[in-house]
């Protein structure tokens, strides 16, 4: 078992005194370095554009809410469908919907 130690010990002297060695674990460390920065950069561009897009939706969800509660506002304010529809841009069919 010592033998053996010994041994692993003599080759890992010796290659951690070449030069070509050396160079190789450099390049690959680098390497290493580099792909683990582009996946954290990824990541993060990920995450911001999720969250833009979130924002994005969240924003145009609320507009339609506010567009069929302005509709729904109107009809009982006793307005007809069609010049409820031109108001709001809703369909007659989306107006008609909102009664029921």
């Amino acid at each position: 078992m010592d033998k053996d130690i010994k041994r692993v010990e003599e080759r890992l002297e010796y290659l951690s005194s070449d030069a070509k060695t050396i160079e190789i674990y450099k390049a690959r460390e680098k390497s290493l370095h580099e792909r683990a920065n582009m996946i954290s950069s990824a990541r993060e561009e990920g995450i911001k554009e999720g969250i833009e897009k979130g924002i994005k939706k969240g924003i145009e969800k609320g507009i339609k809410e506010g567009i069929f509660k302005t509709a729904k506002n109107l009809l009982v304010m006793g307005m007809d469908e069609d010049t409820v529809s031109k108001a709001t841009g809703l369909s007659v069919e989306e107006i008609k919907n909102l009664k029921q």
